[in-house]
């Protein structure tokens, strides 16, 4: 009865070493590493090692366990000494990924590897910030929005920060769009209808009054994410110039340094939509005189 415990033991410890199969005849295969993670472009090696005593085999890589893989201009399967190789070449999203090999022998059972998880990574692209003018600027509320897109997977933090030297502001508050590394938000669907080329939702912070609304886009076909972040600013007469608004995109696997974008309110608001006012005018101005030249130049063809 003492030995019992022991063999409990045992047994537990070799349940929790997925990385070896074995068979009574012999067999083991073991793939290597457990997971990988490259960038998109890059060349993922994942290896599948196995000992056979019969010179008769065959070795098969799968992907997801259901959909073979056969030698093409990207995938290449290497075989030396019972050792497979998959060779994954300029990666793309779409490889991401479970790989599996099957060692089939003669007469036996096949025998399947632990896995492999593949992870492409894609860098999100350098963030651009755009002023929003409402259509009433005298009245209505501005805002600026930064937008980074292109990235996988999902994981990412954006966020909201000021500095003034000339004004002391303390009515902004910093706010952050942070997205969770699996399973984005509940109402993207993993398994979108192939109709659907865009899968979107809106992500609001908890801030009562002054939100800056992310609104995240995943494009179904290549699975890259995009990411819009919304700040509404403060009423136009308490801006002062000289403020900088600074969006910091960071957290992503894929980035070593934060990329960052500012804009910098260099003039009044009312001098602001002084200048829109006249840009208004002279693009009016322009349309009109265009249109005048050409019912002119129909009127002299006319006449001719």
């Amino acid at each position: 009865m003492a030995k019992r415990p022991q063999l409990c033991l045992f047994l537990l410890l070799a349940h929790q070493v997925p990385a070896l199969t074995a068979t009574p005849e012999g067999l083991r295969v073991r793939q290597h590493p457990p997971s990988l993670s490259v960038i998109r472009g890059e060349t993922a090696t994942l290896s599948c090692h196995f000992k056979v005593e019969s010179l008769k085999y065959g070795v098969q890589w799968f992907k997801s366990e259901q959909q073979l893989i056969s030698n093409s201009s990207r995938q290449i399967v290497v075989a030396k000494n019972q050792t497979s190789s998959l060779v994954i070449t300029n990666t793309t999203i779409q490889d991401s990924g479970w790989y599996y090999c099957e060692v089939n022998v003669l007469k036996k059972d096949p025998e399947w590897g632990n896995g492999t998880k593949l992870v492409v990574l894609a860098p999100p692209s350098a963030p651009k910030i755009y002023l929003q003018i409402p259509p009433e600027p005298h009245t209505d509320q501005w805002a600026l929005l930064c937008l980074t897109g292109g990235f996988y997977p999902s994981r990412l933090t954006l966020t909201w920060t000021y500095q003034s030297a000339a004004a002391v502001i303390d009515h902004l508050s910093v706010t952050n769009c942070t997205l969770p590394a699996e399973k984005p938000h509940s109402n993207l669907s993993e398994h979108p209808p192939n109709e659907a080329l865009l899968s979107s939702d809106l992500l609001v912070n908890s801030e009562p009054r002054r939100q800056s609304k992310c609104l995240q886009v995943m494009d179904n076909h290549s699975r890259e994410m995009y990411l819009l972040s919304v700040f509404s600013l403060p009423n136009k007469q308490s801006l002062k110039t000289g403020i900088t608004f600074t969006c910091w995109v960071q957290d992503h696997p894929a980035l070593t340094t934060p990329l960052i974008a500012s804009f910098t309110w260099a003039v009044p608001p009312n001098e602001l939509i002084l200048y829109l006012n006249i840009a208004k005018m002279c693009f009016l101005s322009t349309t009109i005189a265009v249109f005048l030249m050409g019912a002119l130049r129909n009127i002299w063809a006319k006449g001719k």
